[in-house]
């Protein structure tokens, strides 16, 4: 069964379609010419990819982007995500990362559907928010040792001695 809306073939008993989101009825079974589809499909980002309308709930805020920058943009073969690795534009870029990560990365047709999508994007950010979690705490262990070590005046012995 062929999308209407994007082209995407998908199997014959779809409710949804894999590629956009798009609500599949038995219409939608009319076939693409087969070309388009193969040229669609070979290009990640491909110009014909731009114009696809994004299902509800993948665009958003993604901490794994933000916080993993070019790895996760290696991964998700979001390949625009190796500006995270230019001096200078690096820290832009993660926070660019962190804004439309989610929406480039959807764009690449290697999903099986939008839960699946969710799924592996929602593992991104629980490893990218424990890892925040992880240096906070070692930061604050770090300096509640260095405070408990550290020889400090106390107020009885700070009087001058004559």
């Amino acid at each position: 069964m062929f999308c209407s809306q994007c082209g995407k073939s998908n199997i014959s008993n779809a409710h949804f379609c894999t590629q956009c989101g798009n609500t599949l009825t038995l219409t939608d079974s009319v076939p693409v010419v087969d070309t388009v589809i193969e040229g669609i499909d070979s290009a990640p980002i491909s110009p014909a990819r731009n114009y696809l309308s994004t299902p509800p709930g993948v665009a958003g805020w993604s901490w794994g982007a933000f916080i993993f920058g070019w790895f996760w943009a290696v991964c998700n073969k979001t390949w625009i995500g190796l500006l995270a690795l230019v001096p200078g534009v690096g820290f832009i870029m993660h926070f660019v990362l962190g804004f439309k990560g989610r929406e480039w990365a959807w764009k690449n047709d290697e999903w099986e559907s939008v839960e699946h999508f969710q799924r592996v994007q929602r593992r991104w950010s629980q490893v990218a928010i424990g890892l925040i979690l992880f240096f906070i705490l070692m930061f604050y262990g770090m300096m509640y040792f260095l405070g408990s070590t550290m020889d400090l005046p106390s107020s009885s012995n700070s009087a001058l001695k004559v």
